[in-house]
């Protein structure tokens, strides 16, 4: 379902620290707004928001701490700043670009992103929100020169975590070289917006997975002591019964 007019689509940029993420935001926006690691204030601290256009429509590039660091780990409060943007525009169109980078192992630090996303927004935020983007684009062309494979058919060959988390964007996975100044991923990506559910993008779909996510929990908490408290009765036959007391027990 196509997106109305002139309606602003958030994309948010996410990945671990060193994926090119910034970069890759510079190259949606056709200009160097946001900090690069190659530059010298390398890391991002706190969210940075720009503007810009994807053929008619118009977008917010949301750019912000790496949401793992290797140092680190996970970072809740780079999470946090994502959701705070949300939350101010929740009948927004959202969008997350998962950003890993061509030619390096998917991590535990990737995994780390994307287990943190599902848990936090629901097992259907990447079908509904999610577009996996690799970076160093490039290095796959000098890779594959020689043989007669595209990029669609490298994706189908792959195994393990990486196919997982593309199953689960429903195939959208796009390459960039952030060097080159085609406009290949501008379009690419305006075309996997496109086939998006226009409601099912908004931030108020993702505020109420998480609702819904925190009712369950209670729920489960909930049903979790009632069945704690459920008395436990031991009885006795008459002979043990003497000179005793018949009882229970309240867990």
């Amino acid at each position: 379902m196509s997106i109305s007019q002139p309606e602003t689509i958030f994309i948010h940029l996410l990945g671990k620290t060193g994926t090119g993420k910034s970069s890759t935001g510079n190259t949606l926006l056709g200009r160097k707004a946001f900090a690069t690691k190659s530059s010298l204030s390398a890391v991002t601290k706190t969210i940075q928001r720009e503007q810009g256009t994807l053929g008619s429509r118009l977008i917010e590039v949301v750019d912000g701490p790496g949401v793992v660091d290797l140092d680190t780990g996970l970072s809740q409060d780079a999470f946090q700043m994502f959701q705070d943007v949300i939350e101010a525009n929740l009948d927004a169109a959202h969008v997350f670009l998962i950003v890993c980078r061509y030619g390096e192992r998917f991590t535990e630090e990737d995994q780390a992103v994307i287990s943190h996303l599902r848990k936090t927004y629901g097992q259907r935020v990447l079908k509904e929100h999610g577009v996996v983007v690799l970076t160093c684009g490039d290095n796959f062309v000098r890779d594959t020169e020689d043989e007669d494979l595209t990029f669609s058919q490298w994706c189908e060959s792959q195994t393990g975590a990486f196919a997982d988390l593309r199953a689960w964007c429903e195939k959208r996975v796009l390459s960039v070289d952030n060097y080159a100044k085609d406009g290949k991923l501008k379009d690419a990506l305006e075309t996997e917006i496109a086939k998006l559910d226009h409601e099912g993008m908004k931030g108020r779909s993702l505020t109420s997975s998480i609702v819904q996510i925190i009712q369950s929990t209670k729920r489960e908490n909930t049903t979790a002591k009632q069945a704690s408290k459920i008395p436990i009765t031991t009885t006795h036959s008459p002979e043990q019964k003497k000179g005793f007391f018949s009882f229970c027990i309240i867990l």
